[in-house]
C-alpha cells in the first residue's frame, strides 16, 4: 500500500450538532412543549452511539484524518534515514491504532504475496482514497449497519466523492474494518487479489490478480 506525500488545501470541515430553545407564555408555551418533544425524540433517534472506550464514530473519524490534514504526520519527511525510519514507526503505529486487525492482516497479506509473486498490491491509501492528491474531507453523516457503524466521508475532490468506513467496535474502541468506495469493498477485493496471488505460479498470473 502507496502513502505518497502531498501538500492539504484546508483541514477537515468540523461536524457539531446542538439543540436549543425557549418555552414562551400562555397558549404558545404548549405548542413550544410539543415541539421541544418532538425535537427531543428526533435527537435521540439520531444520536450517535459511543464506543466501549466512550468515543463517538466522528471524534474518531476525526482523529483517524487528523494526519491526513496539510502538515500533518502522514506527509512527514522521508528525506534521510533517520526521518524514514520515523516515519516508518509512525505508519506502523497508526496502523494498529486505528484499523481492525482482521482487515490490516488483509492488507499486510496483500503486500507481502505481492512482493514474493512480483504482482500488483494495494496501490492507494484507502483511509484518504489518494496515491497523490489535495482535498478537504468532511464527515458526512453516520448510520448503524447491523453489528457495525458507518460512517460516511465526503471530499472536494469531485473524482474521490463520498466513501464509508465501516466502524467496528472493541474493547480498544472503533476500528475500521472496511471501507466501500467507488472502488469497491476493500475486504472483498483484497481476499479475492490474495487468493489469485496465493494461487499464481508465473509472473504473468501474478500480474493478471487485479484484472479478474
Amino acid at each position: 500500500m502507496k502513502r505518497v506525500p502531498v501538500s492539504w488545501l484546508a483541514a477537515m470541515a468540523a461536524v457539531s450538532l446542538g439543540v436549543g430553545g425557549c418555552q414562551p407564555q400562555g397558549g404558545a408555551a404548549s405548542s413550544a412543549a410539543v415541539s421541544g418533544a418532538a425535537s427531543s425524540a428526533a435527537g435521540a433517534a439520531t444520536a450517535e452511539p459511543k464506543s466501549q472506550t466512550g468515543e463517538t464514530p466522528s471524534a474518531f473519524v476525526a482523529r483517524l484524518m487528523a494526519p491526513y490534514q496539510p502538515k500533518g504526520q502522514m506527509w512527514g519527511p522521508t528525506d534521510t534515514p533517520a526521518a524514514q525510519k520515523a516515519q516508518d514507526a509512525f505508519i506502523k503505529t497508526y496502523d494498529a491504532t486505528f484499523y481492525d486487525p482482521s482487515l490490516q492482516k488483509l492488507m499486510d497479506d496483500n503486500t507481502a504475496l505481492a512482493e514474493k509473486a512480483d504482482g500488483p498490491d494495494l496501490d492507494y491509501d484507502p483511509i484518504c482514497q489518494c496515491q497523490d492528491s489535495s482535498a478537504v474531507y468532511a464527515y458526512a453523516a453516520g448510520k448503524p449497519d447491523g453489528a457495525h457503524y458507518d460512517v460516511s466521508v465526503t471530499s472536494n475532490d469531485k473524482e474521490q466523492g463520498t466513501w464509508t468506513f465501516v466502524l467496528a467496535d472493541s474493547p480498544s474502541g472503533w476500528r475500521v474494518y472496511n471501507v466501500l468506495s467507488s472502488a469497491g469493498d476493500l475486504r472483498a477485493k483484497l481476499t479475492k487479489d490474495n487468493a489469485c496471488l496465493r494461487a499464481a505460479k508465473t509472473m504473468d498470473a501474478a500480474g493478471k490478480c487485479e484484472q479478474g
